[in-house]
């Protein structure tokens, strides 16, 4: 499943990034660390092939935390759980888990982006707040937005999902900035040298925030606690986060078009 995937991509192999998934107790013997690692892919299988057993999967999670309270693992697969749940428009249940991780024993950087999650979850249909200023300098505000409908796109150069959506983000902004569209992109690239090759290869005209940073340490996708790329949401006409998750291959389309419709 794609979105387990983007979860892993977001942690996988940056300096920036929290070890989520590594081993960190010294007092696990060679068969226990074996045994952990074992169970915890096992985990990963079932939850990739099983989307209708959520609920055993998750208890699957608690179970390895229990018997590894110390280790990452869980946690990691928790975050892929709140994942699954959001993807099926289960909100009240992915707030849940992001709670059990925040009163849990979790890491402190998931604890972060397990609030930034429930932050987000609770801010639906609710004025949001962005401010930064952009790679090329302009400055974006979203409390100055209103008016607009704007598309929040939470990617980066080495997501290939994220490549993937892109021509159809800049043939939406195309259509519809004449009528009040815009576009606000979250880079969690490393280099600002590869983010600007790229938007000027690509002809990438909207502002993009970037603070060489990724996962926890990111300012928006901790805030907003976006485990997984890409991840976009859109905010209406009077700031308000209307529309999370959403998917420009799933026709994302009607949904601006909605947003644009309204007073």
């Amino acid at each position: 499943m794609r979105i387990i995937l983007a979860f892993l991509v977001v942690f996988a192999g940056l300096s920036c990034k929290p070890n989520v998934d590594g081993t960190n107790s010294k007092k696990l013997s060679k068969d226990q660390v074996k045994q952990l690692k074992s169970r915890a892919n096992e985990l990963r299988i079932f939850g990739d092939s099983n989307e209708g057993n959520a609920d055993q999967f998750e208890q699957g999670i608690r179970l390895l935390q229990k018997d590894y309270p110390a280790e990452s693992h869980s946690y990691n697969l928790m975050m892929t759980a709140i994942t699954h749940r959001e993807y099926f428009q289960q909100p009240d249940k992915a707030k849940n888990l992001a709670n059990e991780l925040v009163a849990g024993s979790a890491p402190d950087e998931i604890k972060t982006l397990a609030r930034g999650i429930i932050h987000r979850l609770e801010s639906l249909n609710k004025s949001i707040s962005l401010k930064f200023t952009a790679v090329d300098g302009r400055k974006v505000d979203l409390s100055e937005m209103k008016g607009k409908v704007v598309l929040v796109d939470f990617w980066t150069t080495w997501c290939g999902p994220c490549v993937t959506e892109l021509p159809r983000i800049k043939a939406a902004y195309e259509k519809f900035r004449g009528q009040g569209f815009e576009v606000i992109g979250l880079s969690s690239d490393e280099n600002k040298d590869t983010l600007q090759r790229f938007l000027n290869k690509n002809g990438v005209s909207w502002p993009q925030h970037f603070d060489g940073k990724c996962g926890f340490e990111n300012k928006f996708e901790s805030e907003f606690g976006v485990n997984g790329f890409p991840h976009m949401f859109l905010v209406d006409k009077q700031g308000r986060l209307r529309f999370d998750n959403v998917r420009a291959k799933d026709g994302f389309e009607e949904q601006i078009t909605k947003l644009l419709a309204e007073q």
